[in-house]
């Protein structure tokens, strides 16, 4: 009878253990989806340039009087100066002819690229630098796929609320879950429960050790879940290159408190909740 009762037990713990390590792996995982998803469209965005093409009779000291006040711009990422020499030969490569031969001068111009940070990538952003630049002498045009980055930054907006949507109906899963094994454990020693009720245990007597043990058993989820995302973070870089978490440590470490604390917290308020609730019924009602 003991060992069918331990067997009970240490079954009940295993399936507390197993569904808090699934859950918190898979919002861990989520977590990183969400992060890279947004770190993917980032850096897509600071490469959307804005290009500032040069009049031929502007000076040296012009230009570099403007590629040091772009620097210093908050907007700016970086900036790339491409000569018309430099151009022409890109554009030579590209096409795989030598147009020169064919103009019988080179017709590019200079020009500065400039890429902004994310956060700046607006068409509204866009439009105020090319209308403080325009009024500048040497400046010949500028140019930027203003298309391009309104189409971005919408679907962006978009799927920040399907996102966001999601994550709070995976947030609600999860919990549901946790609870339901927790339940499930405290409600196979419910006579335990009202035994020591009966007593005269205190009910904060009784929960204690109740809250106790769910919390290590969240911890050791946490645990697992963490090794899970560890090893699958661990995959990730070794086979896809574009994926360099090693930048994003502290991000992750934080991640990995944070799956912690929350394994903490839900595990003890679902099971003082529980405990609660069969504190509360009667003896008759617990059959």
């Amino acid at each position: 009878m003991a060992i069918s009762k331990n067997r009970r037990l240490l079954t009940s713990y295993f399936s507390v253990v197993l569904s808090i390590s699934i859950v918190l792996f898979m919002m861990g995982a989520f977590f990183l989806i969400v992060f890279n998803a947004s770190k993917i469209s980032n850096d897509f965005k600071e490469k959307i340039p804005i290009t500032i093409y040069l009049k031929n009779d502007a000076k040296k000291i012009e230009i570099e009087q403007l590629i040091k006040k772009l620097n210093l711009k908050d907007y700016t990422n970086s900036l790339n100066y491409i000569s018309k020499e430099k151009g022409a030969e890109i554009l030579i490569n590209e096409i795989g002819e030598d147009f020169i031969e064919f103009y019988g001068t080179n017709p590019l111009l200079n020009s500065i690229d400039v890429f902004l940070k994310s956060e700046f990538v607006t068409t509204l952003v866009f439009d105020e630098i090319s209308s403080e630049l325009n009024n500048t002498d040497f400046i010949d045009e500028i140019i930027y796929d203003a298309p391009l980055v309104s189409l971005i930054n919408d679907n962006i907006n978009k799927i920040k609320y399907w996102i966001l949507g999601i994550a709070m109906f995976f947030l609600i899963i999860s919990i549901v879950v946790i609870n339901g094994s927790i339940r499930l454990s405290i409600y196979s020693n419910r006579m335990n429960i009202k035994t020591m009720q009966m007593v005269g245990a205190t009910r904060r007597f009784i929960r204690k050790p109740f809250i106790n043990t769910h919390i290590k058993l969240g911890l050791i989820g946490s645990l697992i879940a963490v090794i899970m995302l560890s090893s699958s973070l661990y995959y990730i870089q070794i086979n896809f290159e574009y994926f360099n978490f090693e930048s994003d440590m502290t991000l992750i470490i934080s991640m990995f408190g944070s799956i912690s604390v929350f394994s903490i917290i839900i595990t003890y308020l679902c099971t003082f909740f529980a405990t609660q609730k069969f504190l509360k019924i009667k003896i008759e009602q617990l059959y």
